[in-house]
């Protein structure tokens, strides 16, 4: 909370000044901000950002604010269901419906004057989420996946235990009852003796989806339903959106990216709908200094490969 109020005070301070909104959904109201350009008075190109699983919206400086106002872009920023104060303070975990918390931004969005073309930037999770959005919503003039992802279940550490509650999701009640019995009575037996970081893992990747989990974690008790837990990521899976996908796409793939690996490679092969001039895959090297999960020490690199490429859609 500290961070947030940082976070306004100091955009508050932005010449022209930050719009604070927010909009209703079926996850209760949405809060965003529109940061406006200062060139120009007709309508402009405007971005929304969506961040991922534990980023906060100050950290979008580095992931499209900052490069995104030099051009002359509006920006858009909003807090979803598993993000800021709708985790921490409303206790709303992630949908894997993202359309549905992109939608209602977008809709705002594109109804005041100063705005023209509209693309979307997916950051981390993100990435993975705005899929749906960007096959959904036919409005939107471009997307950009840092990195693009389609799969959580696959970056999950635990691979027996997700193979398991896999095989028996369509089970039958009784069958299934007795893996989820199994499953928990295990997985808190070797509670105990995880190394704390382990623990702390679990919690942080497992408290975006469970409400449970979140109130377990905040009371450093184990997670009693590891099974349902796992159960909650599952629908994380696009790859029949990215099949659908109709929106000019860039996709990002960065090397040695230690949590979406290969899957920016395979998402990039899945979009079948979409003409050569349509989509464009980048990678990210450690040569370049943009390596590793959302290149931590190469943001700028990336910013203007994002953005010479979305200037030639919304402009």
């Amino acid at each position: 909370m500290s961070s947030q109020a940082l976070w306004i005070k100091a955009i508050n301070h932005f010449d022209p000044k930050p719009i604070r909104f927010a909009v209703p959904s079926t996850f209760g109201l949405i809060p965003g901000t529109f940061l406006p350009s200062s060139r120009g008075n007709d309508r402009r190109p405007t971005v929304i950002i969506s961040e991922g699983s534990d980023g906060q919206n100050v950290e979008t400086m580095q992931f499209g604010v900052t490069a995104g106002l030099a051009r002359g872009y509006n920006v858009v920023l909003f807090e979803g269901p598993g993000q800021m104060s709708l985790l921490f303070q409303r206790r709303i975990p992630f949908t894997a419906d993202w359309q549905k918390v992109v939608g209602p931004v977008l809709e705002w969005t594109k109804a005041k004057s100063d705005v023209g073309k509209v693309g979307l930037i997916g950051i981390s999770f993100g990435g993975m989420l705005c899929i749906r959005a960007g096959a959904i919503l036919k409005e939107l003039d471009a997307l950009v996946l840092e990195p693009g992802g389609y799969d959580f279940s696959t970056m999950w550490s635990d691979q027996e235990s997700m193979a398991t509650v896999k095989q028996t999701y369509d089970a039958p009640a009784d069958e299934k009852a007795v893996v989820k019995r199994e499953l928990n009575q295990g997985f808190l037996k070797s509670w105990s003796s995880m190394p704390r970081t382990q623990q702390f893992e679990i919690y942080k990747r497992g408290e975006i989806f469970s409400p449970q989990v979140q109130r377990q974690a905040r009371a450093g008790q184990p997670i009693s339903d590891y099974c349902g837990l796992l159960e909650m990521m599952l629908p994380f899976k696009y790859g029949a959106d990215l099949r659908a996908m109709t929106t000019p796409t860039m996709v990002c793939a960065n090397e040695g990216d230690e949590f979406f690996g290969e899957q920016p490679d395979k998402a990039f092969a899945m979009r079948t709908r979409l003409k050569q001039n349509q989509i464009r895959l980048v990678r990210l090297t450690a040569k370049q200094g943009a390596s590793l999960h959302d290149q931590p020490v190469g943001p700028q690199v990336v910013e203007e490969i994002v953005f010479d490429w979305l200037d030639k859609l919304l402009r």
